[in-house]
């Protein structure tokens, strides 16, 4: 009886010491393609999905920017109401992008930073968000209601927001360019806002 607990703790402790390394892969690995892709090393489309990420920018200019509403299905079946923002151009000053990861560990942040010396240039932007703010924003060739595509929203010529902040749930990007990305994975809450 007692060999068996014993065997049943170890195994135990094999899991948890295979899923730990199994966690630090992971996240060391998103970090590596993060670094990757801003390098050129790897192709420029990413597309992030899963837990919500906050993401904080300085000033984000942006051309040809859309906003519609839709809604996403989560995965117990409930629709959630988001705003679909999308910019054929983007440029910010101050990026910083935050994922928290839950592990059995503990939560740990993965956060990338970037833009503090040359704004990071983006296209094909694209993000699902229940929550945006700005303290100023600017919009010129603003129109409101239908949209030349169809179906009803927000179409900019251009947009310039200062102090951005938003939560999505999805993101995508057809290219990325950056100079001075900083990727930390950090225990706890260390998220951008």
């Amino acid at each position: 009886m007692e060999d068996a607990r014993s065997a049943a703790r170890a195994d135990h402790r094999l899991n948890r010491r295979r899923l730990a390394a199994a966690s630090v892969i992971a996240l060391a690995g998103a970090g590596g393609l993060l670094l990757c892709m801003a390098h050129g090393v790897l192709a420029v489309s990413v597309a992030g999905s899963g837990g919500a990420f906050k993401v904080s920018g300085e000033q984000l200019d942006g051309d040809g920017v859309t906003e519609v509403t839709d809604s996403v299905v989560e995965q117990d079946g409930i629709h959630h109401p988001v705003a679909v923002v999308s910019t054929e151009r983007a440029s910010v000053r101050g990026l910083c992008a935050s994922l928290l990861v839950p592990t059995p560990f503990g939560s740990f942040t993965l956060r990338g930073a970037a833009g503090r010396t040359a704004p990071v240039q983006a296209t094909g932007l694209m993000v699902d968000t229940d929550h945006v703010n700005g303290t100023d924003a600017t919009f010129t060739g603003l129109r409101v209601g239908l949209l030349p595509k169809g179906g009803m929203g927000v179409r900019a010529g251009h947009a310039a927001v200062s102090r951005t902040r938003f939560t999505s749930s999805l993101a995508t990007v057809g290219s990325f360019r950056v100079h001075d990305l900083d990727v930390t994975v950090k225990p706890g809450r260390a998220e951008c806002y």
